[in-house]
């Protein structure tokens, strides 16, 4: 693993992750590329990362990390990861990543780089809220996918997560009801890596620039 920028040490037991592309034309998103210029995604995923780990900082944690798959990978983002995030390589999935965090007295959350929309305030409540010794909150998205996975006490309900796949949800349900472990249920948010998905979030921003200023102010310059 490679550690490029150290994270900011904080009293609080959360660790928060965010798993990544790499943000250079025709490296990220690639189902977008069949409507939009490499370029284009490119920008437009640098921007919705940013938004995304910027949100995130309103959660205080011990740790901020964004997962990369690889070396290469840890050095093109290294430009669009600002402190107190670092970048960790060797991390491709969801069940690794969770490895990766290890235990936490708090909640370990892994969110997706590609909702810059989601919302923040309801993750701040449900932490608020959990005071059981293991807990699950989970972000769906309208196809059964997860913008984000949190757990307290984190280990068989979040191994082998079957994270890019519409059966997320349905899985960690079935989970939670099997192990009688509360699970809050966050709102749902668009995961921007379908086309359709592109069309969505623009018609949100235009309405609600706020939620994701930095992709709202991409779009704008470079419609």
């Amino acid at each position: 693993n490679v550690s490029m920028i150290e994270a900011m040490p904080s009293a609080a037991p959360n660790k928060i992750a965010v798993l990544a592309e790499v943000p250079l034309p025709g490296r990220c998103l690639p189902d977008l590329l069949a409507a939009h210029a490499p370029e284009w995604v490119a920008g437009l995923y640098a921007a919705m990362l940013r938004d995304t780990l910027d949100g995130l900082l309103s959660i205080d944690a011990s740790e901020y990390v964004v997962y990369a798959a690889d070396d290469e990978a840890a050095i093109a983002l290294a430009a669009h990861v600002p402190a107190p995030w670092r970048i960790v390589a060797g991390v491709v999935d969801a069940s690794a990543a969770f490895a990766s965090l290890g235990a936490t007295d708090g909640s370990a959350i892994l969110a997706r780089s590609d909702a810059p929309s989601a919302p923040i305030m309801p993750i701040l409540e449900a932490l608020a809220a959990s005071s059981a010794a293991r807990s699950v909150m989970l972000g769906p998205s309208e196809d059964g996918r997860a913008w984000l996975v949190g757990a307290r006490g984190h280990d068989t309900l979040v191994a082998d997560l079957p994270w890019g796949s519409p059966e997320l949800v349905a899985t960690m349900r079935v989970r939670c009801t099997k192990a009688s472990v509360t699970l809050r249920e966050l709102p749902i948010a668009t995961i921007v890596d379908q086309p359709s998905a592109v069309l969505a979030l623009l018609e949100e921003l235009r309405r609600h620039p706020e939620r994701a200023p930095r992709t709202a102010q991409f779009v704008v310059t470079h419609a």
